[in-house]
C-alpha cells in the first residue's frame, strides 16, 4: 500500500495545484421531456380532473424513443364559460447550447384533430431564451367534461447501455385546485423488470420515481387529488432503463442458450450482455435489480467456461466482470475474493493466449486497477497476490472533517463563469441548518436563486439544488485551507470558466441567518447533518479520500470485445 498512497499524495498535490475543469463535463446532453400542458391564465376555473400519461418505449438507435400519448379529462367548475390558449413546450435547452424539439406531434380535442401554432415563450428548463412552445385554443363551457390528448416523440437522454426519459407533472399545477387522479404508465417493448428499470439508484443524469409497481410490459405510478411540486407527493417523473438495444441484446442471447445449452459463445455472449446492462459509465448498479444482473453474468461466464475451458478471450471477460466491481469496492474496504478471483482469470488467459490482444488490452487494464495484486516485469505479468497473503487494507476509522463546520456557514463569490453562454457571477450561501442557496446574476441585470441543502464530507462539501422541474444540479466544493474558500472541482456542463479561480467561491459575509429566519422556505426531506458522509476516514487519509473520489470520476475502461 506504500506506493498507492504516495502516488495518490502527488497526484493530490497536483490538483490542488492545477484544478481541472474536467471534471465538469459530468452530465450528458438532455432531450426535450414530456409535459403536462398549462393554461394561459393562472386565474382559470377549469381543472384537470384526470390524466393518464403513457410512455410507450421503443428500440431505436442507442438510446430508445418513447411514443407520448397524455389523455387529460378538464372539465370547468366555474359559472362563466371559459376560451383559453393551452401550451407546452415543444423544445429545451439539452444544456449545451443545443435545442432539440419533440417530433410527429398530433392533438385532439373531444375526438377531433387540431393544428397547434408555434409560439415563443422562456425555456422550461433555464428560462433564459425562448424556445418554440405549442399552443392550441380550447373552448370550456361551464360544468361539461373536455377531453384533451396530446401525443409526440421523445428520445431517451444519457449514455449507452442507459437511457432515460422525463416527464414534467407540475406545469399542471396552473389548473383550477388539484388534480384529480393521475396514472403514469411506462410501457416496454419487453417484460419489465427491476433489470432493465432502475428503481432504487440514481445512475447519474436520471432516478426512477418511487412506487411504481410493476406488471407485466408495464410500471404503473398513480395519484389521487395531489397538487404536482416539490410539496406535493411528485414534482416530475423520471425512468432510468437499460437501453432497449442493449436489452434486446439480453434477450437475444437468452433464446440462444434456450436453444443451445451447450454452445459456449452463446453462453458468453449472455454473460457480456448481462454485465454491460451491470456496469455504468462510472461504477455499477447497486439496485437489486443490478444485483442479480451481477450474479447471473457471473453464471454464464461460468457455463460459458465450463464448455470452452481453453478459451484465453472469456477468461479475460470473465477477469473484466470480476475484476470491474471489485476495483470500486477495493476503495472502502479490503480487496474482495471477486478481486483474487478475477487476477487467477485473466492469469490463466495470459497463459493460454499471451499474445492475444483481446486478452492484452484486458489485461492492461486490470494492472491499471490494481498495481499491487498484478505487476509487469520483463515484458510480462506477475501476480503476487495469487503467490502470497496479501496486506489488507484495516477498516478507516470515522473521524472529524479536516475542518471546523461550525465556520462553513457564510457567503460566498465566485469569479466570473458563463452558464449558456452568458456571462455571470455566482453567489453562494451556506446556512448553519444546512440549506442553501445559489444566486446567479447575470450580466443585464437579472438574477436567479436556486435553493437547495449542503452537506459536508472529511475534505469536502457537497451542495444540491433540486434544479427547474425536478433537474437535479450537484456542486462537490474542496474546502480550502482554513475554510475560507471553497473550490468547485465537479459542477454540471451547463456552467463553464476560463480557469480555475472563476470556479473558487471566496467567502465575503458573515453567517447567514437559518432558512426559518428569513422568507427562504427549508427545503423538505431529512437534515442533510443526519445524513452519511458520502467520504469518510482517517484525517492522515484525506489525500486518498480526493484520490478515491478522483478515481470513481474517471471512465472505466471496458473492452468491448468480451
Amino acid at each position: 500500500m506504500i506506493l498507492r498512497l504516495g502516488f495518490t499524495l502527488l497526484i493530490f498535490a497536483i490538483v490542488l495545484a492545477f484544478p481541472s475543469t474536467a471534471f465538469a463535463d459530468v452530465a450528458p446532453p438532455y432531450n426535450p421531456p414530456g409535459v403536462n400542458p398549462e393554461p394561459e391564465s393562472e386565474s382559470t376555473q377549469v381543472r384537470m380532473l384526470a390524466e393518464t400519461v403513457v410512455i410507450d418505449v421503443k428500440n431505436e438507435g442507442d438510446l430508445g424513443s418513447a411514443r407520448i400519448t397524455a389523455d387529460f379529462t378538464m372539465r370547468n367548475i366555474g359559472s362563466q364559460p371559459e376560451n383559453l390558449a393551452i401550451r407546452f413546450p415543444i423544445s429545451a435547452d439539452n444544456g449545451r447550447g443545443e435545442y432539440p424539439e419533440l417530433k410527429n406531434l398530433a392533438i385532439k380535442v373531444d375526438g377531433k384533430q387540431i393544428t397547434a401554432h408555434r409560439v415563443n415563450y422562456p425555456d422550461i428548463r433555464y428560462q433564459l431564451k425562448d424556445v418554440p412552445w405549442a399552443e392550441f385554443d380550447v373552448a370550456f363551457p361551464q360544468g361539461r367534461d373536455v377531453a384533451i390528448q396530446v401525443a409526440y416523440d421523445l428520445y431517451g437522454s444519457g449514455y449507452s447501455p442507459h437511457t432515460a426519459f422525463y416527464y414534467i407533472l407540475q406545469t399542471g399545477a396552473g389548473w383550477k385546485d388539484t388534480i384529480g387522479t393521475a396514472d403514469i404508465i411506462l410501457r416496454l417493448p419487453y417484460e419489465a423488470s427491476p433489470q432493465n428499470v432502475i428503481m432504487e439508484m440514481q445512475i447519474g443524469w436520471a432516478e426512477t420515481t418511487p412506487g411504481g409497481e410493476f406488471q407485466g410490459n408495464e410500471v404503473r405510478w398513480h395519484f389521487e387529488d395531489f397538487e404536482p411540486g416539490f410539496d406535493g407527493p411528485v414534482a416530475d417523473m423520471e425512468f432510468a432503463l437499460v437501453s432497449p438495444k442493449t436489452w434486446t441484446s439480453v434477450l437475444t442471447e437468452q433464446k440462444n442458450v434456450t436453444k443451445s445449452p451447450n454452445d459456449g459463445e452463446a453462453w458468453g455472449r449472455l454473460a457480456k450482455t448481462y454485465k454491460e446492462s451491470y456496469f455504468l459509465n462510472k461504477g455499477y448498479r447497486t439496485d437489486s435489480g443490478g444485483e442479480e444482473l451481477y450474479r447471473l453474468s457471473i453464471e454464464a461466464y461460468e457455463k460459458c467456461l465450463s464448455i470452452k475451458p481453453d478459451d484465453a478471450q472469456w477468461h479475460a471477460g470473465f477477469a473484466d466482470l470480476l475484476i470491474g466491481r471489485s476495483y470500486w469496492d477495493s476503495w472502502m474496504g479490503s480487496p474482495s475474493q471477486d478481486a483474487y478471483r478475477g487476477l487467477d482469470e485473466i492469469h490463466t488467459a495470459l497463459q493460454l493466449a499471451p499474445n492475444d490482444p483481446v486478452v492484452l488490452e484486458i489485461a492492461q487494464n486490470i494492472q491499471y486497477m490494481f498495481p499491487e495484486g498484478m505487476t509487469q516485469s520483463n515484458g510480462g505479468y506477475d501476480f503476487p497476490w495469487l503467490t502470497q497473503t496479501p496486506t489488507l487494507v484495516p477498516p478507516t476509522p470515522t473521524i472529524a472533517p479536516l475542518f471546523d463546520p461550525a465556520i462553513i456557514p457564510g457567503t460566498y463569490q465566485s469569479g466570473l463563469v458563463t452558464l449558456n453562454n452568458r456571462k455571470a457571477q455566482l453567489i453562494l450561501n451556506l446556512r448553519s441548518d444546512f440549506s442553501a442557496d445559489l444566486e446567479t446574476k447575470f450580466e443585464g441585470g437579472q438574477t436567479e436563486i436556486e435553493r437547495g441543502t449542503w452537506e459536508m464530507g472529511d475534505i469536502n462539501i457537497t451542495l444540491s439544488l433540486p434544479g427547474r422541474y425536478n433537474q437535479k444540479t450537484i456542486f462537490l466544493f474542496y474546502v480550502k485551507e482554513n475554510s475560507n474558500g471553497l473550490q468547485a472541482i465537479e459542477y454540471p456542463s451547463t456552467y463553464s470558466a476560463e480557469n480555475e479561480e472563476a470556479m473558487e467561491f471566496k467567502k465575503i459575509g458573515v453567517t447567514p441567518r437559518t432558512a426559518a429566519d428569513t422568507s427562504i422556505p427549508t427545503p423538505s426531506g431529512p437534515s442533510p447533518a443526519s445524513q452519511p458522509s458520502p467520504l469518510c476516514g482517517s484525517a492522515a487519509l484525506a489525500p486518498l479520500v480526493m484520490m478515491i473520489w478522483m478515481k470513481r470520476t474517471r471512465d472505466r475502461k471496458n473492452p468491448a470485445s468480451k
